[in-house]
């Protein structure tokens, strides 16, 4: 596992059973995430046989966002894939994690 996936992955099991706000801003699309997060595993894109599904961070827990109408809904899983090919750490502070991928930009930070 690469050094950046290690130091993202440690930092979220530091706040495991706290909850996450994810926000991933890919193209011209925001998604924000409130995720409470129970346990993070890492599945690399070798144990895959879609190919869309590459390596990732999967967190485990229950989350919600906010639909097109404004109105809060839950996550249909429970889990959240954060996919991690070509990741970079921007920055990464005790409460707080900003990152890219190959597919997107996230901003982490703990309610």
């Amino acid at each position: 596992m690469e050094q950046s996936i290690q130091q993202l992955m440690d930092w979220l099991n530091n706040h495991l059973n706290e909850t996450i706000a994810i926000e991933k801003k890919e193209l011209r699309d925001l998604d924000k995430v409130h995720f409470n997060l129970e346990s993070v595993d890492f599945r690399s894109a070798d144990d895959v046989i879609d190919e869309y599904l590459g390596s990732a961070l999967i967190l485990r827990g229950f989350g919600s966002t906010l639909n097109a109408d404004g109105e809060l809904v839950s996550l249909p899983q429970s889990t959240y894939d954060l996919a991690v090919e070509g990741l970079q750490i921007v920055d990464l502070a005790d409460r707080k994690a900003e990152i890219t991928t190959d597919r997107a930009n996230y901003i982490l930070s703990v309610d």
